[in-house]
């Protein structure tokens, strides 16, 4: 009994529950370890749910968008525009000494038809389907040239791209920038530019304008439906402007 209670022994003893403490210890820590692993896993996959949920939701809120505006600016053109021009063809055919005047009329109606097609193509750009979207920005950059503003569009042969979704909300991605431009930026040059960088599509937007800050961004400046169309194919983006040395948007589909 001595013997056990001699010096050599308790400290042997002492050592043998340290070590079984510490073995404990490293148990605990790692089951917490595990247990707050899996707590962030569970958290992580939740957030990921919640974010795929939101965007497929964006996603379905742009394409009925899209569709609503497809169907009203086929309406405006096939009916709206076509029952127009029927009324010019009955003034052709109408007799009368007050040529001047029907002149007049068959000419703001006229207006009206190109208004109407105006509006049509804004709503949604047709062409888009049927020519693709470079040849519809040809048609939008000989649109809004003037003396004093023109629209840049330079593009590499080969281009495609994966749909005709993608190419509609690219198209509406460079409408809305064009729309900052002439607002806000007192450009002279707009460019749209299309090139392919490692099997991607890369779409540089870029206009001379006054800039700004592109780090203090006003997401109120068209750029959240920018951000959600762009997201809604899977494109990414960067912003890149300072004062007085213009902006550009680069896009990579």
């Amino acid at each position: 009994m001595e013997a056990w209670k001699s010096p050599e022994n308790v400290i042997f003893w002492l050592f043998i529950i340290l070590i079984i403490f510490l073995i404990l210890l490293f148990f605990i820590i790692a089951l917490i370890k595990v247990s707050y692993k899996k707590a962030v896993e569970k958290k992580t996959a939740l957030f990921d749910e919640k974010l795929k949920h939101e965007q497929n939701l964006k996603n379905a809120i742009i394409k009925v968008q899209d569709q609503e505006r497809k169907e009203i600016a086929s309406e405006l053109h096939d009916q709206i525009s076509n029952k127009l021009n029927l009324v010019i063809l009955n003034l052709n055919n109408l007799e009368t000494e007050q040529d001047d005047f029907v002149k007049q009329i068959k000419g703001d109606i006229r207006k009206i038809i190109d208004k109407n097609r105006d509006i049509s193509h804004y709503l949604f750009p047709v062409e888009i389907e049927n020519i693709g979207i470079i040849f519809t920005l040809q048609d939008l950059s000989l649109k809004y040239r003037t003396k004093d503003f023109k629209i840049e569009l330079l593009s590499r042969s080969g281009i495609t791209f994966d749909s005709k979704l993608t190419e509609i909300q690219l198209y509406r991605v460079i409408q809305e920038s064009l729309t900052n431009t002439l607002k806000y930026s007192k450009a002279t040059v707009f460019s749209i530019h299309f090139r392919t960088y490692k099997n991607r599509v890369i779409l540089v937007i870029s206009d001379n304008g006054i800039g700004f800050d592109a780090k203090n961004i006003n997401k109120g400046l068209g750029l959240t439906g920018i951000e959600t169309r762009l997201s809604s194919i899977n494109a990414s983006f960067k912003i890149k402007s300072k004062p007085n040395k213009g902006t550009q948007l680069i896009i990579a589909v």
